[in-house]
């Protein structure tokens, strides 16, 4: 990890240019990060951007004291690059556990979305009940269509499908998981 916190300053040090610089020396990172092994526990890799990019002031800064070529100053940057890549492993590790992507960001996006009436009452909790249950087929949502029709329940996962919120699961054409990516609710 220090040889890719010095890589990272002597890339930019020794390649001042400012156009395309920051991609490029991003690349670069995650390539050493990769060829180094540090992969995280789901087979994602820690990624470099959201360490350098978060505060650009900050990065910057520490940029300059590393370019003083002080001991203090690399230690400084390796220091700043370390505590990025520890803060960005937490941040992955916390996204992996199902009960706080849950709680922190799947209920409170549907809850911020239905406030705003981007969703109706009714996808509200169909969304819900597939979060707790995470698969979910037409008789686990009979609960929400008393007195309906059971073609209604059909009708309410087809528009969350055409909404970008529902997806089936794998080959299943009866079974349906959420699908957070290009919807209202982002």
């Amino acid at each position: 990890l220090l040889k890719s916190a010095i890589a990272h300053h002597r890339f930019v040090w020794v390649h001042p240019f400012s156009n395309g610089n920051g991609r490029t020396v991003r690349l670069f990172t995650y390539a050493m990060l990769i060829k180094n092994g540090f992969n995280v526990n789901i087979g994602r890799i820690i990624n470099p951007t959201a360490i350098f990019c978060n505060n650009r002031n900050e990065y910057y800064d520490k940029l300059s004291k590393a370019d003083l070529g002080t001991e203090e100053g690399i230690l400084e940057w390796s220091e700043y690059v370390l505590n990025g890549l520890k803060e960005e492993i937490e941040k992955i590790d916390k996204l992996s556990d199902y009960q706080f992507l849950k709680t922190e960001i799947l209920l409170p996006s549907i809850n911020f979305s239905l406030n705003r009436k981007i969703i109706t009452d009714i996808e509200a909790k169909i969304l819900k009940e597939t979060i707790d249950k995470q698969v979910i087929q037409n008789s686990d949502l009979e609960k929400f269509f008393k007195n309906k029709a059971k073609s209604e329940i059909s009708r309410q996962i087809k528009k969350l499908i055409e909404k970008k919120m529902l997806v089936p699961e794998g080959d299943s054409v009866r079974k349906y998981i959420l699908r957070f990516d290009n919807n209202y609710l982002l």
